[in-house]
């Protein structure tokens, strides 16, 4: 098996940045994506000029932040000069039919540019709260990837769904959104993209520990044991910014950063015979 560490949400603000560096310092951390939107993005992108081992694909963005396009050209999908403040909000206006889903692809567009202007490389895409799985906006993201030659879109969520409660329901939604939209979107460019699983959905924000995720890579090494498995978690560093955006969230972006640091985890992972790679390394593989 192979598994790819991963932080969402670099950009976001100077001291998630700060933790993601460090993260990748420590070892286990190799990919990252990017929120080119976000307020500290240039700031990450600096922090990536300077750290060419890391991997970075672009978090697309369609919530909380402001748009890349000017609020004229993406009404349906801004409020105040923002993106909806939660993905609840954009769920909502979207099933009414007020969200405008040929807004969203033509501003994914514009990060895209922004990102490749950088002169970064991604190797990879995943979506900022996972709305680049909704119908109407993931077949067009699946297209791009093709068209950008990137290999790896984040697609299946694998936690497993225990109990009750509001985030397994979200769970269980996001899969049935994503199946719908996959279904809808060309064969051609699915066949592309190679298959990957993701788990930390159900412990996202700094709630999964060494022996949980352990026992989420056993029980998926004992399904499809040379398969790929992403472990998507927040690091940062408790910076005022990152404590203001994180107050309602409640995310504990320490706690993922202390996972990572781990000492304990290599070992484990070695044991297991479970290789960590990155994106960009299994792009370089897949060529």
């Amino acid at each position: 098996m192979k598994v790819v560490f991963h932080a969402d949400d670099f950009g976001l603000t100077p001291g998630v940045n700060a933790g993601i560096l460090d993260a990748y310092e420590r070892g286990l951390l190799r990919s990252t994506s990017l929120m080119v939107t976000a307020p500290a993005w240039e700031d990450a992108v600096e922090g990536a000029r300077a750290t060419p081992g890391l991997d970075v694909g672009v978090h697309l963005t369609l919530v909380e932040e402001r748009a890349a396009l000017p609020p004229e050209r993406v009404p349906s999908l801004v409020h105040d000069g923002r993106f909806w403040p939660t993905h609840g909000a954009v769920a909502l206006r979207y099933l009414q039919g007020r969200w405008r889903t040929e807004e969203a692809r033509s501003e994914l567009a514009a990060q895209l540019e922004r990102f490749a202007a950088t002169g970064l490389c991604a190797s990879h895409l995943d979506g900022h709260q996972h709305l680049h799985l909704l119908p109407g906006v993931f077949a067009w993201v699946a297209s791009e990837a093709r068209r950008r030659g990137i290999r790896f879109v984040r697609t299946t969520l694998a936690d497993p769904l225990l109990g009750g409660g509001l985030r397994s329901a979200s769970l269980a939604a996001l899969r049935g959104v994503t199946w719908l939209a996959s279904r809808r979107a060309d064969i051609h460019d699915m066949q592309r993209l190679v298959p990957f699983v993701t788990v930390g959905f159900a412990d996202a924000g700094g709630k999964l520990t060494a022996p949980g995720l352990l026992a989420l890579l056993d029980r998926l090494r004992g399904q499809r044991s040379d398969g790929i498995v992403e472990v998507m978690l927040h690091p940062g560093r408790a910076d005022p910014d990152t404590l203001r955006r994180d107050a309602e969230s409640r995310y504990q972006r320490g706690s993922d950063l202390a996972l990572l640091s781990d000492p304990r985890l290599p070992q484990e992972l070695a044991r297991r015979d479970i290789e960590v790679t990155s994106f960009r390394e299994l792009a370089a593989a897949a060529a």
